[in-house]
């Protein structure tokens, strides 16, 4: 599923952001280690996976099938999608579960 404008518009009224924070994509979070998935490399001999503490540099999906489908090759540890807004200073990370 890929965010149109109007799912987007939602979002942000529904977390209280400002119409100014811009929609980033969906990332890669592993809670037991609070970091995200920055990298990764999986071309049948090996598979590398880069992490990061910060969630600027992790790797953002624009369509939450996709990203799904990434976090399925970190197999080490649990994985969540969450979204990723980007407020100017400072970047927000969602992980709740949205119908919309």
């Amino acid at each position: 599923m890929k965010l149109d404008k109007q799912r987007v518009k939602n979002l942000k009224e529904y977390l209280g952001l400002t119409d100014a924070a811009k929609f980033c994509g969906f990332v890669i979070h592993i809670p037991e280690n609070d970091e995200f998935i920055a990298k990764i490399v999986d071309n049948g001999f090996v598979k590398l996976i880069g992490y990061s503490c910060i969630p600027d540099y992790a790797i953002k999906y624009n369509r939450y099938d996709r990203a799904i489908k990434a976090s399925i090759k970190c197999d080490k540890y649990k994985t969540v999608i969450g979204y990723l807004f980007d407020c100017g200073e400072q970047h927000f990370v969602g992980f709740d579960i949205i119908i919309f």
